[in-house]
């Protein structure tokens, strides 16, 4: 590193001013399926966790005679989502617990209701898939197989398969059937996009930057690497647990005095254009430098989007409209309002996107679908880059024309 960026580090200040942060409440109450008595050493564990799995709260307590239901209560901070998971812990180890709630971001006090326990046991093996824009977790105890998603955990008895291995549910709404890499899935009676397994080395680290100077930071695992001054100095420190404040997660370097801030609200790089999820804020002793983090995509995979407008016409809200989803692995997939859809889907470091070749089914529909569906694709293919309207509809773009927009 050198003289200079030593000499400024050194003159930083020694700690930061805190900041009062506003909470709310997060109430509910623990369930349980087995009928049993639970001893008096039995311990409920509830905890919520944000931003790179940060413990925003966590609260616990031995029974003691008590019994489910069990009320409890986490106060989290305002402003940010969160996952709520719960375990009732018996000598010592995990033996119920619950599937992942989440709880969107806010400042009012939330009530949950019942959040269900259920008999624990470690998955074996466990991997990554990405079902489109749905990641799931797929272990194995015993002959089961066990998918997990953000917001429940199936459990699968092995099942009868010429090809692949297949797991299902009793009554057939819950199917996983691998055959290597990939896999068919169905939750809850509805069938995911193909499933692709995700290497482990394929886990993304977080990463940030910013302009006038350059500088980059990477959270990965428990590390923070900051590359200062177009890289020449770098820091790699053990990252620590964030603060909360304004709705902003802050981690404090006490030994350098650095301050590092991740907000979740949409950034624009003051070069590039290009849009990211997360705006941040890195404080030194000569000021605040700001930036942008966090992947792209983010901003385009999760719920599917509604196509409202082709080329500026608006589409029959009563007819077939096209629809589409774009996935973590860079895939853009859909409907036309006739016929399934699929393509690649990319975006570069200048803010612009590419989308195709795209595939299609080849389902005859009466004429005015049809014409739908040559304009839709057409629009599709012809579009350059993407933003988003004041009220949050996604726009495909050509130049200053705006050729699609979507909504949720």
């Amino acid at each position: 590193m050198s003289r200079s960026v030593l000499t400024v580090l050194a003159s930083l200040l020694a700690a930061t001013t805190a900041h009062a942060q506003d909470m709310r409440s997060i109430s509910g109450e623990a369930m349980m399926r087995e009928r049993m008595a639970l001893p008096d050493d039995a311990e409920l564990v509830v905890e919520a966790r944000g931003f790179q799995n940060a413990l925003l709260a966590t609260d616990s307590a031995e029974a003691n005679g008590r019994q489910v239901p069990w009320p409890f209560t986490l106060a989290i901070p305002q402003g940010v989502a969160a996952k709520l998971t719960a375990a009732m812990r018996i000598d010592g180890a995990n033996r119920f617990v619950s599937e992942p709630v989440m709880i969107a971001a806010g400042n009012n006090d939330a009530d949950i209701g019942s959040v269900m326990l259920t008999a624990f046991a470690p998955a074996a093996f466990s991997s990554t898939f990405m079902c489109g824009d749905i990641r799931l977790q797929v272990g194995f105890q015993g002959e089961e197989a066990v998918v997990e998603t953000d917001e429940r955990i199936y459990h699968l008895a092995p099942a009868i398969s010429a090809d692949g291995a297949k797991y299902q549910s009793e009554d057939g709404r819950n199917v996983f059937w691998s055959k290597g890499d990939t896999a068919m899935v169905t939750l809850d009676g509805e069938d995911l996009p193909n499933c692709v397994m995700v290497p482990a080395e394929a886990e993304k680290a977080w990463s940030a930057q910013g302009n006038e100077p350059g500088w980059r930071a990477v959270i990965t695992g428990d590390r923070f690497i900051l590359d200062m001054n177009y890289g020449e100095d770098r820091l790699d420190l053990r990252l620590p647990e964030p603060a909360v404040v304004d709705g902003a997660y802050r981690y404090d370097f006490d030994q350098y005095a650095l301050a590092f801030s991740v907000r979740a609200e949409m950034c624009q790089d003051d070069m590039s254009g290009r849009l990211f999820p997360q705006s941040v804020e890195l404080e030194t002793a000569t000021g605040t430098l700001k930036g942008c983090g966090g992947d792209t995509l983010d901003l385009l995979i999760g719920p599917e989007w509604t196509v409202d407008r082709i080329d500026g016409n608006a589409l029959d809200e009563t007819a077939d409209r096209p629809a589409f989803s774009i996935s973590e692995e860079g895939q853009i997939f859909g409907t036309t309002g006739c016929n399934r859809f699929t393509g690649a889907f990319s975006v570069n470091g200048e803010g612009g996107m590419a989308i195709g070749p795209l595939a299609s089914t080849r389902m005859a529909c009466d004429e005015a679908l049809m014409k739908q569906e040559q304009a839709f694709l057409e629009a599709l293919d012809a579009s350059e880059s993407f933003d988003f309207g004041p009220d949050g509809a996604l726009l495909l773009t050509s130049g200053a024309e705006t050729l699609i927009e979507a909504s949720r």
